[in-house]
């Protein structure tokens, strides 16, 4: 079996690993996959390995998973097992803020929201000090009282539950509920009593299921009265909104930030976007993790998007509350002004009606307030991709320097990562090409230090393998090289000399 081969260009050189692991040797299950654990603020902790074990004899629907924790230099942590849902497709980890391993599954959005028998499957908290597993209660919510249960109720259970409350209290009571990575629960709700929506409200429940707080969006009932309510960003003390509220007249949009303790309403700023503000940012990869906070600042960055009236109104808006002075502000740049109309290499992106397009791929809040964005164009038609395109926004979110990486069409953006204490930052993206037998790729390596971008390209080869890389801890890059016919599955740390 040839093993991978590095060919390293410029000022990459290879080093001893640090440390390799044989994933194919540690468990006897089928291998599922590996993935990098991280916080909110993209700090690697380590990885997570899951292999399959089969079906478990109480539930044949369900599979006994075996997972493995490494730290971020590949030394093996804690090993241990849980029972899948079989509503679960795969298993995500991440640190939430109270600095616990989340294993939290992904499902289908389509059963999600139209197959009576699907029930959301249930996240697992491993605990860090004594790496314990334990399944994560369910809930239970009848507009008054929020109870922990064993059981997860399945769409037509719930729809029934509806059903019967609006036959004995005479109204439907709808709820969207947020479980907030500090163990609370964010619910907001309104009863529909026709015409009426009624008492359309926000309340907080904490981790012992106590109600803390209860905000009332109106004093009073009238036909007219409506909320579209969405997270913008939180912390342990702050809660940032976005809230949409329609009255008798026109109606009114604003951010509005509340003290996550008391409910209190510190600040109410209009925003001038209208419903065409997006809290999130997709690409078409998933979300993006849009959201820096430290001590005293909550950042996000979110979109906007053009209407039926100006197609052309298009952007990104950067949204910071200072804790210190108790202040909400914002600033946006508009793509087709500030950007598309001035370089040349992407104009093309600025007619609203062609297909082309920018995906988002990442975004990186420096130590110095600048953000930068990488972009790849896409081709909305059938999602083809090409360039990959950097965006250095100053704190002001004008635009600093843009960068564009022409690139194949096979190319494929794999992620990026701080350097240097947040002040820099790096991204990584690959491409492939297949010559006889021989698959070759290339890994792009593409730093921003000192507000300079540089470029270094490490030509791959493997014969009969496949290599996936893995982000590392800074200066490193994973490298996972598995053969599954040869059983063949190991990982290692590369040394980068940036």
């Amino acid at each position: 079996m040839k093993k991978l081969s590095l060919l390293l260009f410029g000022l990459f050189q290879t080093l001893l690993f640090s440390q390799t692991q044989d994933l194919a040797a540690l468990a006897a299950g089928k291998y599922l996959g590996l993935k990098s654990i991280s916080d909110s603020n993209k700090n690697l902790f380590g990885y997570f390995a899951l292999y399959n074990l089969g079906k478990t004899e109480s539930n044949k629907k369900k599979n006994k998973l075996e997972y493995i924790i490494f730290d971020k230099n590949l030394n093996s942590l804690s090993t241990g097992n849980f029972e899948s849902d079989e509503t679960a497709i795969e298993y995500y980890p991440y640190i939430n803020s109270e600095k616990d391993l989340i294993i939290t599954p992904s499902y289908s959005a389509y059963d999600f929201a139209y197959d009576a028998s699907f029930y959301t499957p249930a996240d697992f908290i491993i605990n860090l000090t004594d790496y314990k597993i334990k399944k994560k209660d369910s809930f239970e919510y009848d507009g008054t009282d929020l109870t922990p249960t064993s059981a997860y109720k399945t769409n037509g259970e719930l729809k029934d539950d509806n059903r019967n409350l609006k036959k004995t209290a005479g109204y439907k009571l709808t709820s969207q509920i947020v479980e907030l990575n500090n163990n609370q629960t964010l619910i907001f709700e309104y009863k529909h009593e026709r015409p009426f929506h009624k008492d359309i409200s926000l309340k907080l429940f904490n981790e012992k299921y106590q109600k803390i707080w209860d905000y009332k969006f109106f004093n009073g009932d009238h036909k007219n009265n409506f909320v579209h309510f969405k997270i913008v960003n939180y912390d342990n003390d702050i809660l940032i909104t976005k809230v949409i509220k329609y009255q008798k007249d026109s109606p009114e949009y604003n951010f509005m930030v509340f003290d996550l303790k008391t409910g209190k309403v510190l600040s109410i700023v209009p925003f001038p976007y209208e419903r065409n503000l997006y809290i999130t940012l997709n690409s078409v990869d998933g979300a993006i993790n849009n959201k820096y906070n430290t001590d005293d600042k909550l950042t996000s960055l979110i979109r906007y998007s053009g209407n039926p009236l100006n197609f052309y109104n298009e952007g990104f808006v950067k949204l910071i509350y200072d804790k210190n002075n108790n202040q909400l502000s914002f600033n946006d740049v508009h793509l087709f002004d500030d950007v598309y109309s001035n370089h040349k290499d992407i104009e093309e992106l600025k007619d609203p009606f062609d297909s082309k397009d920018l995906d988002i791929k990442s975004v990186s809040f420096l130590k110095n307030k600048d953000i930068v964005a990488v972009f790849q164009k896409i081709s909305r038609r059938n999602n083809t991709v090409s360039d990959i395109i950097m965006m250095n926004l100053d704190p002001t979110m004008k635009l600093k320097n843009i960068k564009v990486y022409p690139t194949q069409k096979n190319s494929t953006y794999l992620f990026s990562q701080y350097l240097n204490d947040k002040n820099d930052m790096v991204f990584f993206y690959a491409n492939t090409e297949r010559k006889n037998k021989e698959k070759k790729w290339n890994l792009f390596i593409n730093t921003f230090i000192n507000e300079q971008w540089k470029q270094e390209v490490l030509p791959m080869s493997s014969e009969s393998n496949i290599t996936i890389p893995y982000m590392a801890k800074e200066g490193y890059i994973l490298l996972q090289e598995f053969n599954e016919k040869e059983k063949f599955n190991k990982i290692r740390l590369e040394r980068l000399n940036y």
